[in-house]
């Protein structure tokens, strides 16, 4: 199976999106402790993040009160970029984090300086897409094993892991990777329980961030997101 990539890796030759405006005054770099808030969904958006280390958790409120997880942004994900009047959807930090924040104006103001700016800011946009109808494609899958499979084998290429056994460290709840696969919480434990039992998980406790979860079996889990059987 393919990697479904949640968040890639922004960079390319010409460096990162911020970097167009790094020479600005009002760029920075800051520690972002675990579970602070960096933008609320409705709000004014006045800057734009990129991450450069840690997790963090997008969630919205649809009109009907339904509180969905949309994604998790890591290392070299832009947060916060938006042509509306209002953020789209709340931000916050699932683990401590780098950021690096530039004001909503100044990146609107460069793209107006810059016609290769404008250039690079649409490749952006072509990324999010394809992002987008990854995860359109896990939730597509009809069996919760899948979609489960899929995620973990992200979570491990997103880490560089890439041959079993390999271990991955997991920031989200249990409760969240389930919203964000469209799952019962219960659904989510049972599985992960299964697939420990036919040796294909190993749970390893507690990490520095979150908890950490060796894959011994990645040939098998491919096999599982492409529809296979535990």
């Amino acid at each position: 199976m393919e990697q479904i990539p949640l968040f890639d890796d922004l960079q390319d030759s010409q460096g990162t999106l911020l970097s167009w405006s790094r020479e600005q005054k009002d760029h920075r770099q800051r520690n972002v402790a675990a579970g602070e808030v960096l933008f609320h969904q409705g709000g004014r958006p006045e800057h734009i993040y990129e991450v450069v280390t840690g997790t963090l958790k997008l969630s919205r409120v649809t009109e009907n009160g339904r509180h969905i997880i949309l994604g998790f942004p890591s290392s070299g994900a832009i947060i916060g970029l938006t042509g509306a009047q209002d953020y789209r959807f709340t931000a916050e930090t699932l683990t401590p984090a780098k950021l690096i924040s530039t004001r909503h104006m100044l990146f609107q103001k460069a793209l107006l300086q810059n016609i290769a700016n404008g250039k690079k800011l649409m490749q952006w946009i072509d990324r999010q897409e394809d992002i987008t109808l990854d995860h359109i494609s896990v939730l597509a899958m009809h069996q919760p094993v899948s979609r489960i499979a899929a995620f973990l084998l992200n979570i491990a290429r997103q880490q560089g892991a890439d041959q079993a056994p390999t271990e991955i460290q997991i920031a989200m709840t249990q409760r969240d990777i389930a919203c964000y696969l469209a799952i019962a919480p219960e659904t989510y434990s049972r599985i992960i329980k299964k697939l420990r039992e036919n040796g294909i998980l190993r749970s390893k406790g507690p990490g520095r961030i979150g908890n950490m979860v060796e894959i011994s079996d990645m040939a098998r889990l491919d096999q599982i997101a492409d529809g296979g059987k535990i």
